[in-house]
């Protein structure tokens, strides 16, 4: 079975063997029939009827039940299974009730990325869930197979045809006339093992020129796929769609930063919590830093969220990490996050047990975190932090209230920080003397500044996302309110209206969108080597160029489409910008 970033197989004994990027995830002594794999956790089969979960467990995916079962299927978030008697038990994420199967029997059970379906007795398939493009609709039969993937459904009829519904992006859901014996589904794509053991595979991947005869398939989450043959052996492939070529010949899971390492090559942090290097001859990178079983990841949208060099590496060769870290469930009522400082050996390791604390966030819920550090021209870190959807205990929302930090982009001196005085305020800061304010405040009134980069000029730029109206870029200069949220964007949301007078106290956008297209949400931005801000749209895959070419006016042209979903911007040491998507190569977005 191949999962997010792992693959796993069972061994002539039934012990199962799963090995991950940079380190084994796990290996399970107990006796399986069968497993399956989720996002983050594994669950097993054993050949008593039991099942044993392990891995992540944010929302109880990992949670064993009690019973005895004869199959499994892990989804993304969620676990189903059936007994002996063909009921269905599903655990984990209950989102739109996909962990809640319907009162039936069933003969076949499948979990996806966020519904489920199964096999009814009579043969007719019963899905349940999240329902977008109709990946949940009933099929009538009968069926003697399904597969899930993340937003698609495909079964094969008992007469050998397969059809499939839900989302069909790259054409995974339109399947060939071939008659498969067995299938199964990946992120975008499917594949089919036809009778004689031949492999076809249809989607954003094409894996079918192997004359190996197979057994199993399971496709994965970055454009692999693995196939067990019929003596044995364990085969994987891996295919880079037409256009596009992974960074050094190596797919990105989670990226959130990437920027030049000061010794050769990129640095990469990715949300899971760690910082790898990448090589310019190529190859496997170097595992840099490893914070993945301290950080806080990955349900909503906390992690590991940024990571910046200190300015002046050469004298002090530091990296400041801003993370969430364990200690709660996602939905507890607080957890911390964290900025914190890391010493660089010569040898470009970075020491995870040096951590000097800089700055420590009593943070809740799931998303409106923000945010990135940056470094400005005056060595000062600049650190932008989301609204936290809204939760205050305050009358006054966040965004607006200068007695706390969310809804800020904050700005502190770290010149000399010891575990006395881990930062200091400078003194020019806006509200450094405003009785009840967090000195530490820069800009206010944001919902989610996921992403800011410094101009040329020295001008803060800052994409914050929106709600359900406005996309936005900013510039944050020192005690700026963006507006957030009486304005989103320069579009008056407040309920009382009257909140939208004096509009010459807040700072509008130099540039906006509506929300439209398939636009979602904003992510920002890097400045390229002509200094133009490139930035791009999470859901979209739409990426825009910005310049200024009057000293107030700003105009913006779109210059790339890449398939979502866009993370993040980093830049290269030639300064040339790449778009970092999720489980994907790395698209050079500019020059």
């Amino acid at each position: 079975m191949h999962g997010r970033d792992r693959v796993c197989g069972l061994n002539e004994d039934g012990r199962a063997i799963c090995v991950g990027r940079h380190r084994t995830i796990t290996d399970q002594a107990a006796e399986f029939s069968s497993f399956s794999l989720g996002l983050e956790y594994a669950c097993g089969l054993k050949t008593d009827g039991a099942i044993a979960c392990w891995g992540g467990n944010a929302l109880g995916e990992s949670s064993s039940p009690e019973g005895s079962f004869s199959s499994l299927s892990a989804g993304k978030r969620h676990v189903c299974a059936l007994d002996s008697d063909g009921a269905a038990a599903c655990w984990g994420w209950d989102k739109d009730g996909r962990a809640t199967p319907p009162d039936a029997r069933f003969i076949a059970i499948a979990a996806g990325g966020t519904h489920s379906c199964g096999i009814a007795e009579f043969g007719n398939l019963i899905c349940w869930g999240s329902n977008p493009d109709g990946r949940s609709d009933p099929m009538e039969g009968p069926f003697s197979a399904l597969a899930l993937g993340d937003a698609h459904t495909c079964a094969i009829r008992t007469d050998g045809e397969t059809v499939c519904q839900g989302n069909d992006e790259y054409g995974q859901a339109t399947p060939p006339p071939t008659v498969f014996s067995r299938i199964a589904a990946g992120q975008g794509w499917t594949c089919g093992i036809a009778p004689e053991g031949g492999l076809e595979c249809w989607g954003s991947v094409s894996v079918s020129d192997h004359s190996e005869t197979l057994a199993a398939v399971s496709p994965g989450h970055a454009r692999v796929v693995c196939a067990l043959t019929a003596e044995g052996e364990a085969k994987c492939w891996r295919e880079t769609p037409p256009g596009e070529d992974p960074l050094n010949g190596v797919w990105l899971a989670n990226p959130v930063e990437m920027f030049p390492w000061p010794a050769g090559g990129l640095a990469v942090a990715d949300r899971r919590g760690y910082v790898e290097i990448h090589h310019p001859e190529g190859g496997e990178p170097t595992l840099a830093l490893d914070l993945t079983e301290r950080t806080h990841c990955c349900f909503g949208e906390y992690g590991m969220l940024s990571a910046a060099l200190d300015p002046d590496f050469d004298r002090f060769p530091f990296i400041y990490i801003y993370w969430q870290t364990r200690g709660g469930a996602p939905d507890a009522d607080s957890f911390e996050g964290r900025v914190s400082r890391f010493p660089v050996a010569d040898s470009g390791a970075i020491d995870a047990g040096g951590e000097l604390v800089i700055l420590r966030l009593r943070q809740r819920g799931g998303k409106h975190f923000g945010g990135a550090i940056r470094f400005g021209a005056d060595g000062m870190l600049h650190l932008g932090l989301g609204d936290l959807a809204e939760i205050n205990d305050s009358p006054i929302h966040p965004s607006q209230d200068l007695s706390t930090l969310a809804g800020k982009i904050i700005r502190i001196d770290i010149r000399g920080a010891a575990e006395g005085e881990p930062y200091r305020v400078p003194p020019d800061n806006p509200f450094v003397d405003a009785p009840g304010a967090r000195p530490e405040i820069w800009a206010q009134g944001l919902r989610n500044p996921w992403r800011m980069s410094f101009a040329p000029n020295s001008e803060l730029i800052v994409a914050d996302v929106g709600q359900m109206s406005r996309e936005e870029v900013s510039i944050a200069s020192r005690g700026a309110n963006l507006g957030w949220p009486i304005f989103e964007g320069g579009l008056c949301v407040a309920e009382d209206r009257r909140l939208c007078d004096g509009g010459e106290n807040y700072t509008f956008p130099i540039y906006e969108y509506p929300i439209a297209h398939g636009d979602c949400a904003i992510i920002g931005g890097a400045f390229d080597s002509g200094g133009r801000y490139i930035f791009g749209d999470h859901c979209s895959g739409r990426i825009w160029a910005l310049e200024r070419t009057a000293p107030d006016v700003w105009s913006a042209a779109g210059i790339l489409g890449v398939s979502n979903p866009i993370l993040a911007f980093g830049t290269d040491a030639d300064g040339a910008v790449y778009a970092l998507r999720a489980l994907s190569p790395v698209s050079k977005a500019s020059e």
